[in-house]
This record gives C-alpha cells, sequence and structure tokens, in this order.
C-alpha cells in the first residue's frame, strides 16, 4: 500500500467546490474518476481542505493511497493527460501511510484578488469593486485582526466547527497592475493562519473592504470579534476572488523515508 501525495492547481469557476456533491462537478470526484481509470482501483481522494464554489486554488494538496506500482512521476503525467484541463497536477510524491493532508496541515495561506477596474479577463477571477478604497484604513484595521481570537463573528452560516478559535500570522496587503492589462489596479489581499473557519477568509475581506470605504472604523474590528456576533461585520466576499495559496505541513513528512509514527498525532479537534 502506498499514499500519494498530489499538490495541484485548479481553477474554480468550474466547479462546485472540492467536496464531492451529488448532481454537481466538484474537484474531488473529478480528481477521484481520473485515477479510477489509470489504477483500476477505487480510490478516495482526502483534500486539505473545503473549498467553496467557485474558489480557486494555486497549490491544493490532496493524499489517496493505492496498491498501484506505477512510478510517482509516470502517475503524474498519466493524471494530467485523464484530467480535465481546469486542473493541473504540479506534483506528486510518495509520503509516509500515516500523512493526512487535511489533520496534519500547520498552517495555510489565502489570496484574495480586488479589481479597481471593469476587466473581461478577470470577470471570474477578482472581486470588481468600483467604489474607491481608503488602503491606509485597511492597513490599520487588518492589525485587530492578527493573532489567535475567537472567529464567531466571521463564522459562515451553516459551519459546524464546534471550536471557533484561530491563529491569524499575518495579513499583507498591496497594490498591484494586472499584468495583462498595466491600466487595470488590483488589491491584494494575502492572509495566513492555522485554520480558518467556513467562509472565514471571504468574511474578513468583506470587512477589511467595509473598512476601507468607511462603512467601519477600523478600531471597530477588534469589537466586532469580541462581540462573536456575524451581523456586525462585513459582508462575505465573492467566491471568484479567493484563491488557496500555500499548505505548510511538518518538515518530516517531505522524507518518504521517514516515519511520522509517534510525531505530529496531536490532532487538533478545531481541523476537524
Amino acid at each position: 500500500m502506498r499514499n500519494i501525495k498530489l499538490v495541484f492547481s485548479f481553477d474554480g469557476s468550474k466547479f462546485s467546490g472540492w467536496q464531492k456533491q451529488k448532481n454537481k462537478r466538484s474537484v474531488q470526484e473529478t480528481l477521484e474518476n481520473t485515477l479510477e481509470k489509470i489504477t483500476n482501483e477505487k480510490i478516495k481522494v482526502i483534500g486539505c481542505g473545503r473549498t467553496d464554489s467557485k474558489v480557486h486554488s494555486i497549490n491544493y494538496v490532496a493524499n489517496f493511497k493505492t496498491n498501484s506500482k506505477i512510478p510517482s512521476e509516470n502517475l503524474k503525467k498519466a493524471i494530467n493527460s485523464f484530467l480535465s484541463p481546469e486542473v493541473y497536477i504540479k506534483k506528486v510524491k510518495d509520503i509516509p501511510l500515516s500523512f493526512h493532508s487535511r489533520y496534519d496541515a500547520l498552517r495555510k495561506s489565502y489570496i484574495y484578488l480586488i479589481s479597481l477596474s471593469k476587466c473581461p479577463f478577470l470577470n471570474n477571477y477578482a472581486l470588481f469593486f468600483e467604489r474607491e478604497i481608503d488602503i491606509e484604513k485597511i492597513i490599520e484595521g487588518k492589525e485587530y485582526i492578527i493573532g489567535k481570537h475567537d472567529f464567531s463573528a466571521f463564522k459562515g452560516e451553516g459551519s459546524n466547527n464546534k471550536n471557533p478559535v484561530r491563529e491569524i500570522f499575518k495579513i499583507d496587503i498591496k497594490k498591484k497592475r494586472f499584468f495583462l492589462d498595466r491600466d487595470v489596479k488590483l488589491i491584494e489581499i494575502e492572509i495566513e493562519g492555522d485554520g480558518f473557519l467556513y467562509k472565514m477568509v471571504r468574511n474578513i475581506v468583506g470587512t477589511l473592504i467595509y473598512t476601507g470605504i468607511g462603512k467601519i472604523q477600523p478600531s471597530d474590528i477588534k469589537k466586532i470579534i469580541e462581540g462573536k456576533n456575524r451581523k456586525f461585520a462585513g459582508p462575505t466576499a465573492c467566491a471568484s476572488g479567493l484563491y488557496l495559496k500555500k499548505v505548510v505541513y511538518p518538515k518530516i513528512i517531505n522524507s518518504p523515508l521517514s516515519s511520522l509514527k509517534g510525531k505530529n498525532k496531536k490532532i487538533n479537534e478545531y481541523k476537524r
């Protein structure tokens, strides 16, 4: 039995999210169907976390177990040859059997793109926001979010997470120009944390946007977090501007010859 780690990118605008759903196209089902054709086995692919419909990924991580003897590099070529063009496998690697792409993750980072100019090339890949945004107010406000807090105020309806406590390590705000059209101005928000509640990143972004346009004062964010009430935070930013950038794991996982037995076995309840 082998445990295979996959790192891949996907265009979320073509899917109803990562998780398999009845009568809807998902990334998970697309991958499983492809792997079953190649290995002639029933395959279950474990993902590093759920993504909403229309959310994209730059480096999503998943793993699956198989008895197939196809070498990793050949497996990568085979998967990409069968996959639809909306998904591309970047890395395929044998990993210890105990590795779990979701429970072993130490931290994740997301990028959110806001376009300040209407651009047809970004219709499915950024939030178009035509009002002027004060970046300095966003930078001031994001400082209240960094740290370990109860993020109930940013939890989406329908969340089944029992523990709303998360730690945000950093939030970076950058102004950019769209590489295809230098007239198009972008705001890039990168958020890194040890884990995220359902729609938490999009709710943080919506709150920061409201801060940038003056509907919420930067200092109000501290009160919003302490109040633990979703209705006082900003709106949920649209899914199309969100990208999973990176997932970080313990260094020991990088060696296929090492064993995770007795190490990294503590699974935080809030990651379930």
